[in-house]
């Protein structure tokens, strides 16, 4: 499907733990949905030693390699990039599932008007867990509900989280106290507010399926995302560039990459409904 776009082609990274059967049950998703109908190539990432890890992709008709155990999320991304020659990245760990009720025709279109995002310059990076089928172990409401009051509940949040019910002077102490935290929470505000866009419109611009936020206050998370691999290089190199340490957990890589520079380059990251779970 990505070459249908302005000849772009689109590949799926699959970053996997050494979870067999997670994989497993992810990749029938995939086929029942028919996301390989959207992308051009595939492979699956996973740590030494997983062999069975690399016994389920090859069933399956995938090509995988291996990274290195103490090279951790940030190893599995370069392996991908190395892996895949496509425009277009498609990040998914091994637990992300298609939502169950967007298949075919549907889900191709959601697909398409990210990638779209990408191509047209709009976006430097989409998200694509479905965005307003509320998880909470995201806490991507509550989160923003501490240090800001919820103006009005979003209207396709299908299963809203519990939100702080502090008084409105407490979260203003908050926001004074933790004036950064504060900041960095604005970006979930989409996922919570009917209307975003207009209680901040310095940072959110409305879409016509979604929104484009920037990096100053929507921090990178490791969840499905579609990127260009060049782009993906670039945050990799600046990373290098800053001579972070890194451990083996992908939560590392979530700390080191949101940091002063993340924030000050201004990304735009798109929030659309979304495909995975």
């Amino acid at each position: 499907m990505g070459k249908i776009i302005q000849e772009k082609n689109v590949g799926l990274a699959l970053l996997c733990d050494n979870a067999p059967y997670t994989l497993a049950m992810s990749l029938s998703s995939y086929e029942r949905s028919g996301l390989y109908n959207c992308v051009d190539a595939s492979c699956v990432v996973y740590p030494d030693g997983a062999d069975k890890v690399a016994q389920v992709a090859a069933e399956r008709g995938l090509p995988s390699v291996s990274s290195a155990l103490d090279a951790g999320f940030i190893g599995e991304l370069y392996k991908a990039i190395a892996s895949l020659d496509t425009d277009y990245i498609l990040l998914v760990e091994d637990d992300c599932l298609v939502w169950e009720h967007l298949k075919g025709e549907e889900l191709e279109r959601e697909f398409r008007l990210a990638l779209e995002l990408l191509v047209s310059g709009q976006a430097d990076m989409v998200r694509l867990r479905h965005a307003w089928r509320g998880n909470k172990r995201k806490k991507s409401a509550y989160t923003y509900s501490y240090y800001h009051s919820v103006q009005q509940l979003s209207s396709r949040w299908v299963h809203p989280e519990a939100l702080s019910d502090a008084p409105d002077w407490i979260k203003t102490i908050r926001r004074k106290l933790h004036p950064c935290r504060a900041k960095r929470s604005i970006g979930r505000s989409v996922y919570v507010e009917e209307n975003p866009h207009e209680i901040f419109p310095e940072y959110i611009r409305k879409i016509e399926e979604g929104y484009i936020i920037d990096s100053a206050v929507f921090q990178w998370t490791n969840q499905p995302t579609l990127i260009a691999r060049d782009t993906l290089r670039k945050i990799l190199l600046s990373l290098r560039a800053t001579n972070k340490s890194i451990g083996p957990l992908s939560e590392d890589f979530e700390y080191a990459v949101n940091n002063v520079k993340w924030r000050s380059a201004h990304m735009n990251i798109g929030v659309v409904r979304g495909i995975f779970t």
